[in-house]
C-alpha cells in the first residue's frame, strides 16, 4: 500500500509531515497511522470541513476563499503553505473537494484539487472522481498519498 511508501521515505528522509483534510475527513491521516512506525513520522492532522476552519486551522486567507471558494487550486495552495497552529512539519499533504452526490455552485460532484508542499516545493493538480461520497473520499485520499510519494521520490 501506498502508505506504507510514503512512511518509509519520510523516515529515510528524517521529514515529518503533517495533513490538511476536507473532504476527505481524516482518511489520509488514518492510512498513515495505519503503518507501524507511523508515530516518527506524523506530526499532526487537520480536518478543515468548514471555511471557517480553513482559515484558522490551514492558513487559507478569507479573500482567497471568498475570490475563489474552498475548492479551488488557490485554496488547496494555500491549505499546504499557509501558517498553522503547533509544530511545523516538513511536508503538507491537502484535499478539498466536493464528494457529492450533487454538484455545488456549478462545479461538478468529484471536483478534488490536492496539494502536497515538500519543504516548500509545492504541487497543486485537479482531479475528478466517479462514484459515490465514499468512492470519492477514498480516491481523493489514495491519489493524495500517492503524489506524496512521488513528490518525495523526486526532491
Amino acid at each position: 500500500m501506498i502508505e506504507n511508501e510514503l512512511v518509509e521515505l519520510l523516515k529515510d528522509k528524517k521529514l515529518k509531515v503533517s495533513t490538511v483534510e476536507s473532504c476527505t475527513g481524516g482518511m489520509i491521516a488514518s492510512r498513515i497511522v495505519n503503518v507501524a512506525g507511523a508515530s516518527d513520522v506524523l506530526e499532526a492532522s487537520f480536518v478543515t470541513y468548514s471555511e471557517s476552519a480553513k482559515e484558522a486551522l490551514a492558513g487559507v486567507n478569507k479573500k482567497t476563499l471568498e475570490k475563489y471558494t474552498a475548492v479551488s487550486e488557490e485554496t488547496a495552495y494555500e491549505m499546504v503553505t499557509g501558517e498553522k497552529p503547533g509544530p511545523k512539519a516538513d511536508v503538507y499533504i491537502a484535499v478539498t473537494g466536493y464528494a457529492g452526490p450533487t454538484s455545488y455552485e456549478g462545479a461538478p460532484a468529484g471536483l478534488v484539487y490536492i496539494a502536497v508542499n515538500v519543504c516548500g516545493d509545492v504541487k497543486v493538480i485537479r482531479c475528478l472522481f466517479e462514484g459515490d461520497r465514499q468512492a470519492v473520499r477514498e480516491g481523493a485520499a489514495e491519489k493524495a498519498l500517492t503524489l506524496a510519494v512521488e513528490c518525495l521520490r523526486n526532491m
